[in-house]
């Protein structure tokens, strides 16, 4: 009986996960739809319209941009091992990660300072998804100070004590750090600070760290001071450059 209960206790958990997941994706998908619906329904009227044009172009690229994270973030969710495992230089993993963030939040003034110790580093594992691992790690450190978006990623040899050694990969943002509840909740499920997004972002690039047997850690905030996001992945996920 006791092992019965804690099944559907379990079910109970899950059916309500799967509620509000399908809650907020309706949602997102609905806002997403909305400017497309518009321009749909004054395309014959005002197609010859320059402006027109030009609005409806921005809203399908926004449109499109807003479904596909949702559909990657879905996708990653889904899948419990890795689909495919090969050695994955660093550096242009991380440019290409910080030019799809970017995609994200457009702000020309945008900046990336990449510190590896002039070393190159190589990882293994699935190219795809520890791409869009680090993309959501990174749209969330642009997000982090709209005004002025800087991105500050170093590289940094992790000795170990519990664990076997390793590489850490910290991103640091240019806004006002976590707060304490932010920093406690920030990789839970559909937590977000803001009114856009599923917050998921984070949510999926745990399992995605996770699933190479690595680890995503929020550093705890100090005053004053921006956010820092730490993945670690073990020695046996590197290889040598």
């Amino acid at each position: 009986q006791s092992e019965q209960l804690r099944r559907l206790e379990i079910e109970t958990a899950n059916l309500r996960l799967i509620k509000t997941m399908a809650d907020r994706l309706a949602h997102e998908v609905g806002n997403a739809m909305v400017p497309l619906s518009t321009h749909q329904q004054l395309l014959a009227e005002k197609y010859k319209d320059p402006e027109f044009r030009a609005s409806l172009d921005t809203a399908l690229a926004e449109g499109v941009k807003r479904v596909t994270r949702l559909v990657n973030q879905m996708r990653f969710l889904a899948r419990d091992a890795l689909t495919t495992s090969e050695p994955i230089p660093l550096s242009p993993l991380i440019e290409e990660a910080y030019q799809e963030a970017r995609k994200y939040q457009p702000v020309k003034t945008a900046q990336l300072k990449y510190e590896n110790g002039g070393k190159p580093v190589f990882i293994t594992g699935d190219r795809a998804a520890l791409k869009y691992a680090l993309t959501e790690v990174m749209i969330n450190a642009l997000q982090a100070n709209p005004a002025e978006p800087k991105v500050g990623v170093r590289l940094e040899a992790d000795s170990g004590t519990a664990s076997l050694p390793g590489l850490q990969i910290e991103v640091q943002d240019n806004g006002g750090g976590f707060t304490p509840e932010a920093a406690q909740k920030a990789v839970l499920p559909f937590f977000t600070t803001r009114n856009v997004g599923l917050g998921l972002g984070l949510t999926v690039t745990r399992k995605i760290i996770e699933t190479h047997h690595g680890k995503l850690e929020i550093v705890p905030p100090k005053t004053g001071r921006n956010g820092i996001i730490r993945i670690s992945l073990p020695m046996d996920s590197l290889a040598a450059g």
